[in-house]
């Protein structure tokens, strides 16, 4: 796809980076799931370096406790409805892209339907159930899941895209009890949502798989980044079956 003029101008610094791929990013096509602390982040970068199509999924409406860390929101926006206010802003931020906002509760059912048509899902959730549920999804229909989660002082990154790799459920098949809500602060996220988009970014100009059966680990308290390897688990209930 070529770019336009203001295109050209837009992302110009970012056409003088060695490999960047700007028409793929221009063509690709992006599910993310909750606009909140991570989805949020990552939604405004893959905006701004002008991903092409944005499908933005978000049941929920602002609240006051959101905002230590939720930036495409303010006061003002109390109430109002998350995934139309935050595609409203990434269409101000950058007007040369579509964006698609999507009010729906993700299920098992639609789960699927949400991510047809799409070349990669944004994982910006609060829960793991959900996640589960995304992951579903990503096998089922062949797509990559770029997965980040947060508590308290760590956060997580990964890139799963099984067969070529293991899936969510292999190395964590159901959620842990923890507390409720989750304790986060608002850098944190700030930097978890950035990696995805990175992951995601590179992805698409691409199209070979990031990083590889890696969970990167970043603990805040310590200024620490972990990586931890995994295989496929064959007793998966999700891609074990392909095994």
């Amino acid at each position: 796809m070529l770019l336009s003029k203001s295109e050209i101008e837009r992302y110009q610094r970012q056409l003088l980076v060695d490999g960047w791929n700007q028409e793929r990013l221009k063509s690709a096509r992006v599910l993310v799931v909750g606009v909140g602390g991570l989805g949020g982040i990552s939604a405004t970068y893959l905006a701004a370096a002008g991903v092409g199509h944005l499908r933005l999924c978000d049941s929920d409406r602002v609240e006051l406790s959101n905002l230590n860390r939720q930036i495409l929101f303010t006061t003002a926006d109390v109430g109002a409805p998350k995934a139309a206010l935050a595609a409203k802003r990434l269409s101000a931020q950058n007007p040369e892209i579509k964006i698609e906002a999507i009010a729906d509760t993700l299920t098992e059912t639609n789960s699927g339907e949400l991510a047809l048509g799409c070349d990669l899902i944004i994982d910006g959730l609060d829960n793991h159930s959900d996640r589960l549920r995304l992951n579903e999804a990503s096998y089922d229909l062949d797509i990559p899941f770029v997965y980040g989660a947060i508590n308290e002082w760590q956060g997580q990154v990964s890139f799963f895209h099984p067969p070529k790799t293991a899936c969510l459920a292999c190395i964590m098949p159901k959620e842990l009890p923890g507390p409720k809500p989750t304790p986060v602060f608002g850098a944190l996220p700030g930097v978890i949502g950035p990696l995805q988009a990175t992951l995601a970014l590179r992805y698409l100009m691409t199209g070979v798989d990031p990083i590889s059966n890696s969970l990167i680990i970043f603990r805040a308290d310590t200024m620490a980044f972990e990586t931890v390897t995994f295989e496929r688990r064959p007793g998966c209930g999700v891609c074990g079956k392909t095994m």
